[in-house]
């Protein structure tokens, strides 16, 4: 180890692949996981970091599945109830692996919420909430939760 130039680094494989990424701790009252896109980056323990090694299981799809309201609260009932968002706990989620059609709905609604996001910068806006309630609703479908 102590020869080794990389030895210092360790974990240095995994810096600087996008993926994406949510916050250490929660609000202790919040209703979503706050999960959103990285780019390629060194990953740090306050902002907890996974990407996606499945092509048909792209980052941009769990993003959209991790920020429902159906996993948020299978997350809060199933495998914790603290304040902390713990890497393993966000493996453990099912991840349904999508059709082709699915996968392009969801693509579509990632991106109005991205782009509305990016330009609004609020999560009280009209449009975003229509989307997010567009995004649960297909969520819902896919997990055969009616």
């Amino acid at each position: 180890m102590k020869t080794d130039p990389k030895a210092r680094y360790q974990g240095y494989t995994f810096f600087f692949k996008e993926g994406f990424c949510w916050n250490n701790v929660l609000n202790p009252l919040a209703r979503l996981l706050k999960v959103k896109m990285k780019s390629a980056s060194v990953n740090d323990v306050g902002s907890m970091s996974l990407s996606s090694v499945f092509p048909k299981i792209p980052n941009y799809y769990i993003v959209t599945l991790l920020n429902s309201d159906l996993l948020f609260e299978y997350y809060r009932e199933y495998l914790n109830c603290t304040v902390n968002v713990q890497i393993n706990d966000i493996r453990q989620i099912p991840i349904i692996v999508p059709s082709f059609g699915d996968l392009k709905v969801i693509q579509d609604l990632f991106n109005k919420a991205y782009k509305n996001k990016k330009n609004n910068l609020s999560t009280n806006s009209s449009e975003l909430i229509a989307v997010e309630s567009q995004m649960n609703n297909y969520i819902n479908k896919l997990y055969k939760i009616q």
